[in-house]
């Protein structure tokens, strides 16, 4: 076997494709975690929307890029947008008109007008074969709450915005930061986070949790919310096709995305099954 490995998992885009994981990947982490690697999901979503038999195949959670952590059973941390802050965001939105949703561990937290813009522009695609449910674990998470001002959340997300994410997070304040939406192509839709927060805590946190060295870090893949868990991981591997600026924090080094099981590449590669 090969030194022991704590390898962290993107979902969307690189351990699935939209939101199913192929089966050989299910395969791969169930082989090299019987091979003594520890193997955890690093994800962007927030856990309300990762599938339970998701999160089974691995050791751990990194889930809301960063905010929500467990290893196991143990709950690591849970960093949510302090109340002023939260109340504030959701002002600001309210008084653009935009729909959004705030993510929490146990659900998406929508106004009525949101969750009917999220049924009409999120169609689940046909069920394939693999590990998931696609886009409805989205759709089946949603939740109304009567005064969102007031909720406890860790990310939000928005869309069909007619001012850019980037200029709304400005107008929150500085604690925010923006990111390109994963869902939809639209420019003016996107996320709003805590600058505090990155997928690169996972690792931090984790290793020292587990007792491991950073040269047994690896961080998998494939898009802007990964560039901290990459220049964070001692080994970065990036799905072909990524930005620039995924390759440069990844060294260059690729494998395929989930479509010709990647996963398995980079874990044959890393001598891990």
């Amino acid at each position: 076997m090969a030194d022991r490995r704590c390898v962290f998992i993107d979902f969307d885009g690189t351990f699935a494709h939209r939101g199913v994981a192929p089966r050989a990947h299910a395969e791969a982490v169930e082989q090299a975690r019987a091979n003594g690697h520890v193997i955890l999901l690093s994800t962007g979503r927030p856990l309300s929307i990762v599938a339970p038999e998701v999160a089974d195949l691995f050791d751990g959670v990194v889930a809301s890029a960063g905010g929500w952590i467990r290893v196991g059973e143990q709950l690591l941390k849970d960093q949510r947008f302090p109340e002023e802050l939260g109340r504030r965001a959701v002002e600001v939105l309210q008084h653009h008109d935009i729909p959004f949703s705030l993510e929490t561990p146990e659900a998406l937290l929508c106004t009525p007008r949101s969750a009917r813009e999220l049924h009409a522009r999120v169609r689940p695609p046909l069920p394939e074969d693999g590990v998931g449910n696609g886009l409805q674990d989205l759709l089946d998470a949603i939740a109304l709450p009567e005064d969102l001002a007031s909720a406890s959340f860790a990310k939000i997300s928005l869309w069909g915005s007619p001012i850019r994410v980037e200029q709304l997070a400005q107008e929150i304040g500085p604690e925010i930061g923006a990111l390109p939406n994963s869902i939809t192509d639209d420019v003016s839709s996107g996320e709003l986070h805590l600058v505090t927060v990155d997928k690169a805590d996972g690792i931090a946190t984790v290793a020292e949790h587990l007792g491991m060295a950073h040269a047994s870090t690896v961080g998998i893949g494939d898009g802007m919310n990964d560039l901290g868990m990459l220049r964070a991981a001692a080994t970065a591997i990036a799905i072909q096709g990524a930005s620039p600026a995924v390759l440069e924090a990844a060294g260059g080094r690729t494998v395929p995305g989930p479509l010709e099981h990647g996963i398995v590449t980079a874990f044959d590669q890393l001598g891990m099954l």
